[in-house]
């Protein structure tokens, strides 16, 4: 039992230090914390200065936001993006001993560094010019190993729709490499103002019901993915699919 045990630990360690061994590839780093009780702003004032002194050149940039959604509302979210294989041999100790000694008293870690690659083909309106954006929306998924592929072409899709209607917006994707299971996937969307004064919003009941009858009969309904997948699942009317589909194209009202 120890054998297997220690067998494990060596397997996951290993994994972990491979996972960031592609010299082609662009990392992302995730660190987050929770301020102690009546110290959240010593620990803003205290995080500042620390980038200010060790994160401002973009090579090693670091940028914060506060998580005001969801199960870790109230955690800020330190992202040091741009990363390459090399970054992880650069000589941090400084760095760390100054997080230590001046900002670790007035903050808790809220789990353990994560890191990601950056999934270049799903960009959207990315600049890398662009500073910052003033907020982030965030969203998870966790993929199933059989429908990776699946996954990436909704990315895809739903990425050329983002790209027209939210022009003032970019998108990111990260996959994880190491810090957790390896099929999840993060999606980052930035912006600096919540109203969108993009006309194309403005469309109509109707006009968004031709536009979602059209996509359904010429994306959906047609779809060799979906016929694929009803037959994978064994359903015994995959005969009766075409008529299922006019049913269904009709009914939408």
């Amino acid at each position: 039992m120890k054998k297997l045990l220690l067998f494990t630990l060596l397997s996951a360690f290993t994994l972990s230090t491979f996972a960031q061994r592609n010299a082609k590839a662009e990392y992302w780093n995730t660190f987050h914390y929770k301020a102690k009780d009546g110290m959240e702003q010593k620990f803003l004032k205290a995080a500042g200065i620390k980038t200010k002194k060790f994160n401002s050149d973009p090579t090693n940039l670091i940028v914060t936001y506060r998580i005001t959604t969801g199960d870790k509302a109230g955690v800020y979210e330190r992202i040091m993006p741009f990363q390459t294989s090399k970054s992880f041999d650069r000589d941090a100790s400084k760095e760390l001993k100054y997080w230590k000694d001046n900002v670790s008293p007035y903050a808790n870690p809220d789990g353990g560094k994560q890191v990601w690659v950056r999934l270049k083909w799903a960009d959207v309106n990315v600049d890398p010019n662009d500073p910052p954006y003033k907020h982030l929306s965030k969203t998870t998924f966790m993929v199933k190993p059989t429908h990776i592929n699946h996954f990436g072409r909704w990315m895809e899709r739903i990425g050329k729709v983002f790209a027209k209607r939210m022009p003032d917006a970019s998108r990111i994707v990260l996959r994880l490499q190491s810090g957790g299971q390896r099929n999840m996937y993060v999606s980052y969307i930035g912006f600096n103002t919540f109203e969108n004064n993009n006309p194309e919003l403005d469309s109509t009941w109707e006009e968004d019901l031709k536009w979602f009858t059209k996509c359904f009969k010429n994306n959906i309904a047609s779809s060799n993915y979906l016929y694929d997948y009803i037959e994978d699942q064994q359903i015994t009317w995959i005969d009766d699919l075409p008529l299922v589909n006019t049913f269904l194209s009709k009914s939408f009202k």
